[in-house]
């Protein structure tokens, strides 16, 4: 018995040496013949030099109004800085943007109404917008974006794809109703396969500013991964593009850094617009207010008062929260002379439960002092980040308990 056990072992060794030489060698042909090492790579688009300025610059750009409280129209702009030329010495910069409505008026559900593309060569100045349309439905036509990663020049687009199922004609169905007849598991849909589009790159987008913790705001979001839309590509010295994108055969992971912009507010006029122009008209404005640059630039002080601010109801609470409208907050931090004055006075309001300033409410404007009246005693909460970077450090209150949720010390 023993003798058996010592020739089974022997045999067993024997075959597990040999399937792993096995092994090792066709893992060697895999690697070296079929490129399957590519599995699961991921690349990382991180930020890079602007040639004219030196300055960093991530690759991409957002920038979304959100109309929470309808001021303006709901519009998300995504800029992609990329290099014109494979040389990389100069920057080149594509510019979408895409406004959002409700489905129909009054709708909870929004969708997006239309897609507008612009480009800049300079950095700076843009080109008219115009409205984009996908211009091939196969993926194969659509535009490279040259970038740099660890100083190498790559290539990116949007060709990622994604799985449908629709209907099948209907005589296929026919056939499928009597192969069920006879038993055969079959199904009335068929897979398709797509492109993903810019709307469906936009959505995520929103989705994504929406849900992420950062809150509103300038930030950067340092590593997205956008593997499922785009793909990066290697490129030769003589700037030929690779016919396969990195990591082509398995899952591929795109990660880049960006820089977003969040307003909860809407985009009320083209200033707030990266392009300067909002649906292709650079004189957009609903704001309501006519600006009068020659009044600007010659007045050292400006009084706001709490016409200015705009209400959000709070349901859980069951009172009002104000802001200072988008619109003016934007014209006013476009001047560096101004002395800024705010008389909030509560009586004047016509909502009667007024719980106070909401968050991000002066939106980092820089204000020379800030007023609170009231004719009865009432609390005045001043929500997180609702004074943030405005220079304040006191508040004149006249029958007003503040309540300090702002993070700056009063």
């Amino acid at each position: 018995m023993d003798a058996v056990n010592k020739v089974f072992n022997i045999s067993l060794i024997f075959v597990t040496v040999v399937m792993s030489i096995f092994t090792c060698v066709y893992g060697y042909y895999l690697f070296t013949t079929k490129n399957l090492y590519e599995h699961g790579t991921s690349t990382y688009v991180a930020s890079y030099k602007d040639p004219k300025t030196g300055k960093d610059v991530n690759p991409f750009s957002l920038n979304y109004y959100e109309n929470y409280n309808d001021t303006g129209l709901e519009v998300l702009e995504w800029r992609i800085n990329g290099y014109s030329d494979q040389n990389m010495t100069a920057l080149y910069g594509r510019g979408f943007q895409m406004i959002f409505e409700p489905l129909f008026k009054d709708s909870a559900i929004i969708v997006p109404k239309g897609a507008y593309v612009c480009d800049s060569y300079d950095g700076i100045s843009w080109t008219s917008m115009h409205e984009y349309t996908e211009t091939n439905e196969d993926g194969q036509s659509k535009n490279f974006w040259y970038v740099s990663i660890d100083g190498e020049l790559k290539a990116i687009r949007l060709d990622g794809t994604y799985t449908d199922y629709v209907e099948k004609p209907f005589f296929e169905c026919v056939g499928v109703f009597f192969q069920r007849l006879v038993g055969y598991d079959t199904s009335y849909r068929k897979p398709v396969t797509r492109y993903y589009t810019i709307t469906d790159i936009m959505i995520h987008f929103r989705n994504m500013i929406k849900s992420c913790s950062a809150g509103t705001g300038d930030f950067i979001l340092p590593v997205v991964d956008l593997g499922d839309f785009i793909h990066v590509y290697d490129v030769d010295k003589n700037g030929k593009v690779d016919e396969d994108k990195i990591g082509d055969g398995g899952q591929v992971n795109a990660y880049f850094s960006m820089d977003v912009h969040y307003d909860r507010r809407g985009m009320a006029y083209a200033d707030q617009s990266i392009y300067g122009s909002v649906a292709g008209d650079s004189d957009f404005n609903i704001s309501g207010v006519d600006y009068d640059v020659e009044y600007w630039q010659s007045t050292l002080q400006y009084n706001i008062d709490e016409t200015d601010f705009v209400a959000r109801y709070s349901s859980a609470e069951q009172g009002y929260y104000y802001s200072l409208s988008s619109d003016l907050i934007n014209e006013l931090k476009k001047y560096d002379n101004l002395e800024i004055d705010i008389v909030f006075n509560l009586d004047k309001l016509k909502n009667n439960n007024v719980l106070g300033l909401d968050y991000y409410a002066l939106n980092g404007l820089e204000v020379s002092s800030l007023t609170i009246t009231s004719s009865i005693q009432k609390d005045f909460t001043l929500s997180a980040g609702s004074l943030k970077d405005t220079g304040l450090t006191s508040i004149t209150t006249q029958n007003v308990n503040l309540i300090n949720l702002s993070g700056v010390t009063l």
